[in-house]
């Protein structure tokens, strides 16, 4: 069963934002279905096959691209243009309408707002209800200045000022048991920062156990991450320059990596999900 065009569409341009901000040598199929069914509202689980294909059609693609887009001189091909504006053109939808749209209604609204704000009627009309009231309260403070002078209370006038020194005081809070002052507060932020960092040892960083042949071809490894485990598989081939110089998405296989690909040539798709399958958690 094939995807329907408009349903292929919509899917190419998620797998092409999904494609544009990942590491190609680590990403895989399963990944890239991952993020698609976080990207749409329904289960995508029946459609798995056409999803399959369409995600490693965009990912050759989407290497022929990156391929295709460095000039051995410096310069830029005209061949270039054209399979990079097919891509902006996927992909430019969820992207373009939503920034494009919004300045409109934006201004829109602020037109509508400066006509109100232009015509301020109830302030004018609280200005001329107020005047009154604000003679009484001018003629109100007068009295009260007559009779604070007939009869001064020191001792009020004393209470008035310690109180306003103690306000003063209030937002000074010093070290007290242990308790940290509200300036220390950045040494928060910056102890939480370091444990962050250091606490990258578990989930995808977790350390695995290599299996006998994948430990033979990494110099003996015992345990690596899986991210750092693809880096140095990748470090092997480039130094061996193992990819085909035709399609440098497949790897040829010497000796050592045919021990754990058990292939001559392995795809970069299938060099990631073979390589799952020769690393175990150290528990097991």
């Amino acid at each position: 069963m094939d995807l329907p065009p408009e349903v292929k569409a919509s899917y190419a341009t998620i797998i092409d934002s999904i494609l544009a901000a990942s590491d190609l040598e680590t990403i895989s199929e399963k990944r890239i279905r991952k993020g698609l069914q976080q990207a749409v509202e329904y289960d995508i689980t029946p459609q798995k096959g056409p999803i399959k294909a369409l995600i490693m059609a965009r990912f050759d693609k989407f290497m022929a691209e990156k391929d295709m887009s460095p000039v051995a001189n410096g310069g830029t091909a005209a061949v270039k243009h054209e399979p990079m504006d097919a891509k902006q053109r996927l992909s430019s939808p969820p992207e373009t309408p939503s920034p494009s749209k919004r300045p409109q209604k934006f201004v829109k609204n602020e037109d509508e707002l400066s006509d109100v704000v232009e015509t301020p009627p109830p302030k004018k009309k609280r200005k001329a209800v107020t005047t009154a009231d604000e003679d009484a309260a001018f003629a109100a403070r007068l009295q009260a200045e007559e009779n604070s002078r007939a009869r001064p209370t020191r001792g009020g006038a004393n209470r008035k000022l310690t109180t306003a020194k103690k306000k003063k005081k209030a937002p000074k809070v010093k070290r007290t048991d242990g308790k940290i002052k509200p300036e220390d507060d950045s040494d928060i932020g910056s102890t939480s920062d370091l444990a962050e960092k250091k606490v990258k040892k578990g989930g995808f960083h977790k350390p695995l156990t290599l299996s006998a042949s994948l430990s033979a071809l990494l110099d003996g490894e015992i345990q690596l991450s899986r991210p750092e485990t693809v880096k140095r598989i990748w470090a092997y081939v480039r130094e061996r320059d193992l990819q085909d110089p035709n399609d440098k998405r497949q790897i040829r296989c010497d000796e050592a990596m045919r021990a754990v690909f058990k292939q001559d040539r392995v795809h970069m798709f299938t060099m990631n999900k073979i390589l799952s399958q020769n690393l175990y958690n150290p528990e097991e």
